[in-house]
């Protein structure tokens, strides 16, 4: 044990070396990792703690898997379209989640101005797509913990599309962000930032090889022995690790976290007809647009919401939008891809058959040189193309 650490610290390590349970283990080693000083002289113990702590959670997850009940959780919402969910933080009276979910969607009424213990659920629709809109249940302080059913909301954030933070902007925005950020940083939910540009990859045999794959990432060569070491403290003793970018370990320790996801998030401010929020709106954008490129003002009671609001979405999501024809009839609902999709991808997403039997594909393509178009299965789509695939 390193001697820079404190008493405080050195007995919470001896916490976690006593106990039994795997929750208790990873419980005790976040108490003593949080107490680690962040200094130069410590980031080796503290990246080789947090390794272990990966390892343990990883753990937890193949267990979790093994023994997955049945029964379908009340908070597990099932996707339609791109599922947006509405996260805020708890306070009396409410941040207006349920109401902006009404005035988007025409559901709940009934349930505006009362206090909704489970997921309430509505569809927005957008020039034919819908956006699967879920008021969830506000966040209390220790959700990341199971506090209010806490985790059960927090499994559902992980698996939506688009994480929408409302923030009540009569009340002090500051509050409310740290409580949100914290909580949804503590439960391994990431928000707006791209995955590192590392992969790892278990092998049976040479034990762990670490790999620099492009110019940017070269510039990390001394990280390779510190890699190996915190790769095989995780529990992997043998495997290829790639990187094709600039890295940091804590990247590498996000990459051994299977906890760990990457989400798009936005944030609503709510109660804009209100006194005095125009300052606080002003204050969310200039705190805090750097993480979150996208800040919208709202009120309901005035229906102030942006008019463009999907194509917005679509955008920051990287989605298009593309519509299939068949014997010249278009159909009114797009397939929804990612941005720089193939021919194949979308062909795919119809029915495997549609690449297995392929012959080629019509794409119209309104404004382009050449309107209509025919191409093979590697032609890469644009936002509002029209594609006919023609099989054998």
């Amino acid at each position: 044990m390193s001697s820079n650490l404190s008493a405080e610290a050195k007995a919470a390590y001896q916490k976690y070396l006593d106990a039994d349970s795997l929750d208790e283990k990873i419980d005790k080693l976040e108490k003593f990792i949080s107490l680690i000083p962040k200094h130069k002289a410590t980031e080796k113990i503290v990246a080789l703690n947090k390794s272990r702590l990966a390892k343990l959670k990883r753990e937890k997850e193949e267990r979790k898997k093994k023994s997955a009940a049945k029964v379908v959780s009340p908070f597990s919402i099932k996707k339609e379209g791109i599922q947006m969910i509405l996260v805020s933080d708890y306070h009396t009276p409410g941040v207006g989640k349920t109401s902006l979910l009404n005035f988007l969607t025409g559901a709940a009424k009934d349930k505006i101005g009362s206090f909704n213990s489970l997921p309430e659920v509505g569809i927005y629709k957008y020039e034919g797509i819908q956006f699967q809109v879920v008021d969830m249940p506000s966040l209390m302080e220790g959700a990341s913990k199971g506090v209010a059913n806490g985790k059960e909301i927090l499994a559902q954030i992980r698996a939506c599309d688009l994480v929408c933070l409302c923030i009540d902007l009569s009340r002090n925005i500051d509050q409310q962000m740290d409580l949100l950020l914290n909580e949804l940083d503590n439960a391994d939910i990431k928000l707006n930032e791209e995955p590192p540009p590392i992969d790892i990859q278990k092998t049976g045999a040479n034990k762990i090889q670490v790999f620099f794959l492009t110019k940017e990432s070269k510039e990390n060569l001394e990280l390779a022995e510190r890699i190996k070491e915190i790769v095989r403290e995780s529990g992997i003793q043998n495997a290829i690790v790639r990187i094709a970018g600039n890295i940091t370990i804590d990247q590498v320790l996000d990459e051994l976290n299977p906890s760990v996801v990457y989400k798009k998030t936005i944030i609503f401010g709510t109660k804009g007809d209100l006194p005095h929020t125009e300052e606080n709106f002003e204050k969310l954008k200039e705190n805090y647009s750097e993480n979150f490129p996208i800040i919208i003002g709202t009120s309901v009671n005035k229906s102030i919401f942006p008019d463009d609001f999907g194509d917005k979405a679509l955008k920051f999501l990287g989605k298009i939008r593309i519509f299939t024809m068949n014997a010249g009839e278009v159909s009114n609902k797009p397939l929804i891809v990612n941005k720089g999709a193939t021919v194949e991808d979308v062909a795919l997403k119809i029915h495997r058959s549609f690449v297995e039997k392929f012959d080629f594909a019509i794409v119209i393509r309104e404004g382009a040189r050449q309107k209509r178009k025919r191409v093979g299965l590697d032609y890469p789509l644009e936002d509002g193309d029209i594609l006919e695939v023609h099989i054998i």
